[in-house]
């Protein structure tokens, strides 16, 4: 007997840092969800549909790096045998399996929700409306950040100053150093590119967003109609007003709705892990805790 207590314990401790891990990588994948919602720009267009995920995002990249540091902790503990450490853990754990349940639940409705919209003609909803509004502005952000400090004069000229007839446009398109020399060196001379420089002058403003800039050249490139849109909503200030080109979300629709789908199913998927990870942690902690005290018995 005591060669199988002794096995069946060395089996519990081997399936206690297995969980520990799957808990880490389910606790990494939420952090890569939340920090990539956070950081590329994107939050802000979900928060038209979803107001808290600013705030949300904020505490579930905290949440998911403790999750990761009490699995370090969980496993150190087991190893030592040191019971007092695993009660602890035991008990943290359970604390946010419940947290962890409610993103979960969060994240599978919205990933049913958008993944809706895509099978349904725009607007899908009343809350659409509001994310257009913000993808738009998000896109033309990153767009104009491009065009103004990468692209070619061509494409600000295509952006900014769509009214210009080809045969001025093309005595620009050759000049060398970019728009930045366009606006320094022959602003003055040509009045008619004063949009182009404005309009520049705005969009470096939000240098922030050009992870959202890989994601569209990877996945919504930009089109001529979509860039005179974005100049003209870049120099007016509202879409309300703009009557030329199309709007970025008409051409990205499904695609951008395919990506919000995918990562709250992958925060979903995260959250799962931690969960299901939360209660076999419990249920091996609270053996191996019973059993140390079970051999302290059996020594006196």
């Amino acid at each position: 007997m005591g060669c199988l207590d002794y096995l069946a314990k060395c089996v519990s401790l081997l399936l206690l840092i297995s969980i520990n891990v799957f808990l880490a990588l389910g606790g990494s994948l939420i952090l890569y969800v939340a920090v990539f919602v956070r950081q590329t720009g994107w939050v802000k267009v979900i928060q038209a549909y979803w107001s808290p995920i600013n705030g949300i995002t904020t505490a579930l990249i905290c949440v998911a790096g403790v999750v990761m540091g009490m699995a370090v902790f969980g496993t150190v503990a087991a190893l030592c045998r040191w019971r007092a450490g695993l009660y602890y853990y035991s008990i943290f754990v359970l604390l946010a399996m419940v947290l962890f349940i409610l993103v979960g639940v969060c994240g599978f409705v919205l990933w049913s929700k958008f993944s809706g919209w895509e099978d349904d003609t725009y607007p899908a909803s009343r809350r659409e409306t509001d994310i257009k509004a913000g993808f738009d502005e998000v896109y033309c952000y990153a767009q104009g950040v491009y065009i103004c400090n990468k692209g070619s004069i061509s494409d600000a000229l295509r952006m900014f100053a769509l009214a210009l007839n080809s045969t001025v446009s093309a005595q620009f398109e050759n000049i060398t150093g970019g728009v930045n020399a366009l606006c320094n060196d022959v602003l003055n001379d040509h009045t008619e590119l004063v949009d182009v420089c404005n309009g520049c002058e705005k969009a470096r403003e939000f240098q922030h967003f050009s992870s959202v800039l890989e994601w569209s050249n990877d996945e919504c490139p930009r089109v001529s109609s979509t860039l005179s849109w974005c100049g003209e909503f870049f120099l007016d200030g509202s879409a309300t007003n703009v009557t030329t080109g199309t709007a970025p979300y008409t051409e990205c629709r499904n695609v951008f709705l395919g990506l919000v789908s995918n990562y709250f199913l992958y925060l979903a998927i995260g959250s799962l892990i931690v969960i299901v990870g939360s209660v076999v942690v419990v249920i091996m902690s609270r053996y191996l805790r019973r059993h140390d005290m079970y051999d302290v018995y059996e020594a006196f």
